[in-house]
């Protein structure tokens, strides 16, 4: 029998070794498959089965696999969705504003316009700073495209990136950005009903999957459900306000924490609130790794279609150089302390370039 499996990506065939890991062989043979964490977290390098079987690399949306850890057992046809080809553009930071406490909005100008999808996200390098991974997002009054990129980002408690900000990264930073990644982007042309839920700045995602489908086809039904632990981490209040006055739009703000101070805010978990589910519906999910993981099994049970971004906690920033090293020997011999830094800074939600942030 065999070692090797005919592997076809887009129509394009080549010879793959049997157990060998989908992504690794296309990119040996000179074929691109999108990605980037390469750990099955970020969802970039999903792809769609046609024709024969993978093992491992599964996802919450059938037939869709991981090509990063989704293994070659058969000959297979696989097909990668079209998506703004990666690239890395310099630009510089031209607004910043606390948005609610300790969550900010962020306007980037690009050097050069950028392509990305509604839900994408791009690795994000301020000047002095380790790459953090953000996702793209509409204003909070619903304007979306132009030449300015906006972000939510919330301070984490000993952030390397979130707690500059405001201080060091302020106005006129420089930076540059890369991608776009991601998979969870809003589709063209859908007719289904949209059910979009964030949790957190999970919401930035969400917003611009709304602003845009609502640009698309301003009658398609859509339920948004944002949600924070408590009623000051809605930020986006304003934003969920200018949708809640369409008639197909469906508006549910969830805390965890009550009581609530208004008859239309729901105390609880996202999960606890979603609308009955149907086969035609397709739904997003950004946010916490935990509220993904709940809402999927929801939707795999309804037989709707699911897309989603696990904001995942970042591991410390790895000590590079001959500093690094010093400060790795340093540290066999005494207790690490948030003075030394970098990757003896204690854990970062930061969302890096391989991570996202629980929001």
């Amino acid at each position: 029998m065999s070692k090797y499996r005919d592997v076809t990506v887009n129509g394009r065939t080549f010879r793959a070794r049997a157990g060998d890991v989908l992504l690794d062989s296309a990119l040996a043979n000179g074929v691109d498959i999108p990605h980037d964490c390469r750990a099955g977290s970020c969802g970039s390098c999903m792809v769609r089965v046609a024709k024969g079987k993978t093992i491992c690399g599964e996802t919450h949306s059938q037939g869709m696999v991981h090509a990063c850890q989704a293994r070659v057992v058969s000959d297979l046809v696989v097909e990668v969705e079209d998506v703004p080809d990666i690239d890395i553009t310099p630009a510089r930071l031209v607004g910043l504003r606390e948005l609610a406490p300790d969550i900010f909005e962020l306007k980037i100008a690009p050097e050069r316009s950028v392509c990305y999808l509604p839900g994408q996200y791009f690795r994000f390098t301020f000047a002095g700073f380790p790459a953090r991974a953000y996702s793209a997002t509409a204003s909070l009054d619903g304007q979306i495209g132009g030449r300015l990129v906006h972000l939510n980002i919330k301070r984490v408690r000993g952030g390397r990136v979130t707690s500059a900000l405001g201080t060091t990264i302020r106005s006129g930073h420089r930076l540059r950005m890369e991608g776009p990644f991601g998979q969870a982007f809003l589709r063209p042309g859908g007719k289904g009903r949209l059910i979009l839920a964030g949790s957190g700045t999970g919401f930035a995602p969400i917003w611009a999957i709304t602003c845009m489908a609502l640009r698309e086809n301003r009658d398609r039904p859509i339920v948004v459900i944002a949600g924070a632990r408590r009623l000051s981490g809605l930020y986006m209040r304003r934003a969920l306000g200018l949708v809640a006055r369409l008639p197909n739009v469906t508006v549910i703000p969830v805390i965890d924490e009550g009581p609530s101070p208004y008859p239309s805010l729901r105390i609880g978990r996202i999960e606890d609130h979603l609308p009955r589910l149907a086969p035609s519906d397709i739904v997003y999910a950004c946010g916490s790794p935990r509220m993904v993981s709940a809402l999927a099994g929801r939707v795999e049970d309804a037989g709707a279609t699911f897309f989603a971004d696990p904001f995942e906690s970042a591991p410390p920033d790895e000590p590079a150089g001959l500093l690094g090293m010093l400060k790795t020997l340093a540290g066999s011999r005494r207790s690490p302390s948030i003075a030394d830094g970098g990757a003896f800074a204690g854990p970062s939600l930061e969302r890096s370039a391989r991570h996202k942030a629980e929001a």
